[in-house]
């Protein structure tokens, strides 16, 4: 063996877990307020994440895995939406010979605010009314199409996207089915 090959050997001998429980087929899965990490390891080994808001910066943990196992999940949860996380899985083999591995960053996902416009109008004054017809449109003034019946005086449009205009007019309807002319067109700007 030569002088250098058994330097080799003697340093690899001298780190704690030497590349036997290096870490591979590592698998993120965030959602709004956790990051769910898989990740295998050479031998089985318990582990635990240390995880903050930087790089080197690792001020939380979780806890370690009851069990020595090759491949392990942990769930990194009370995040921040939108935010990335570095993160470090530390882990031990059955010699409790630790080793950490290099930093990795998770990006939990953006909420998505579900939008709404809500439309309250007063009685009609007509007699024999017995509901109310709401009308739509994304052009000011017209091409109304019918989006909703109403026997109350409320609605409220649940199916409107973020950045449209959206423009409505309510009719009254009586028994047989005749409808008033329409009201006073409403605005509303969805941002």
């Amino acid at each position: 063996m030569s002088p250098v090959s058994r330097l080799a050997l003697i340093l690899c001998l001298s780190l704690p877990a030497c590349a036997q429980t290096w870490f591979s087929n590592l698998a993120q899965n965030p959602t709004t307020s956790s990051c769910s990490v898989t990740w295998t390891t050479a031998v089985p080994t318990t582990a635990h994440i240390t995880y903050g808001l930087a790089a080197g910066s690792y001020t939380k943990s979780t806890t370690n895995t009851a069990q020595y196992s090759r491949t392990a999940t942990q769930v990194i949860s009370g995040l921040t939406a939108g935010t990335t996380y570095h993160f470090k899985i530390v882990a031990s083999d059955t010699s409790h010979s630790w080793a950490t591995s290099m930093d990795y960053g998770c990006t939990t996902t953006k909420t998505t605010a579900q939008h709404s416009v809500q439309l309250n109008w007063k009685a009609s004054t007509s007699t024999g009314v017995t509901g109310y017809q709401v009308y739509r449109s994304t052009v000011s003034g017209g091409y109304y199409a019918v989006l909703s019946n109403a026997t109350g005086l409320n609605f409220t449009d649940t199916s409107v996207n973020s950045g449209t205009t959206y423009y409505y007019v309510v009719a009254a309807l009586n028994a047989a089915g005749q409808q008033s002319p329409y009201s006073n067109q409403v605005t509303a700007p969805v941002p």
